[in-house]
């Protein structure tokens, strides 16, 4: 018999064989994944056992989105979005540097999610990662997103969906404190245009001051009249205005207990 035609039957027996293996390994992988994918498992280091429990609703990786207000450098408002999402890690907090990020919106990131950790059921075993959308912003900085950060990501750890009728501009303190921020009145403007029902703000900012620009004439002697330009403090109630010109809801918040109502259920 002709060597070179045993060697072909050698081959396409080889090949056969291997195809038949993959094939194998195909669906068994297949019904390995199908066999898990509605358990998640974790370990219990207190009795050195695996506890097993069902819980469909509960896979990696978790997602929420949750809006984000700012002012632009041009001092107007701007609604973006921030996106927290969790893989299985080892606690760490990553963020998208595109767009580029300032070191303070960093720092609060950080905060919010040592907050959002210590109000929810949190193992340690995952990572965090940030990613912020603000239109064509090429460099983001400021803390005003760190109330918002910690709602999202505490959304993501208790694994329950965010409503979509509000926006929450704040920084966030160590405790769950909300803090002050600047430009409420652009940003309340920029949250009444895109069409949400409430903006929330840190306690006492409903009631914003601003400086008006005011030409004044002032005797100068001798019949003389000089024109001083001045700049006059004035007190606006946004909670008046952004209702009755908007049809916004402006609500004061001093703590991330009485914010989370409005973006989470029970």
């Amino acid at each position: 018999m002709n060597k070179n035609y045993v060697m072909m039957w050698v081959a396409i027996f080889i090949l056969t064989a291997i195809s038949i293996f993959n094939i194998y390994g195909y669906y068994s992988l297949n019904e390995k994944i199908h066999g898990i994918s509605g358990k998640f498992y974790i370990l219990n280091t207190s009795s050195n056992t695996t506890e097993k429990r069902t819980n469909e609703s509960i896979l990696f990786p978790v997602e929420r989105s949750i809006p984000i207000v700012a002012v632009s450098s041009d001092g107007e408002g701007v609604v973006g979005n921030l996106i927290v999402k969790l893989i299985p890690g080892n606690n760490n907090v990553l963020i998208n540097t595109n767009p580029f990020l300032e070191t303070d919106i960093q720092y609060s990131a950080n905060k919010a999610v040592a907050v959002a950790k210590l109000r929810s059921n949190y193992n340690y075993d995952k990572d965090f990662i940030l990613d912020f959308k603000a239109g064509d912003a090429r460099l983001i900085g400021g803390e005003s997103a760190g109330a918002a950060i910690a709602i999202a990501t505490i959304a993501a750890l208790e694994n329950k969906p965010l409503k979509n009728e509000a926006v929450i501009t704040g920084t966030i303190n160590p405790d769950g404190t909300i803090g002050r921020v600047g430009g409420i009145i652009e940003k309340a403007k920029a949250v009444a245009d895109a069409g949400y029902r409430y903006f929330l703000v840190p306690k006492g900012q409903s009631v914003v001051t601003y400086y008006e620009r005011q030409l004044v004439r002032e005797p100068f002697g001798f019949g003389f009249e000089i024109l001083n330009m001045r700049y006059v403090p004035k007190r606006v109630d946004l909670k008046k205005i952004a209702k009755e010109e908007w049809g916004l809801n402006i609500v004061e918040v001093s703590t991330i207990e009485e914010a989370l109502p409005y973006f989470i259920g029970d």
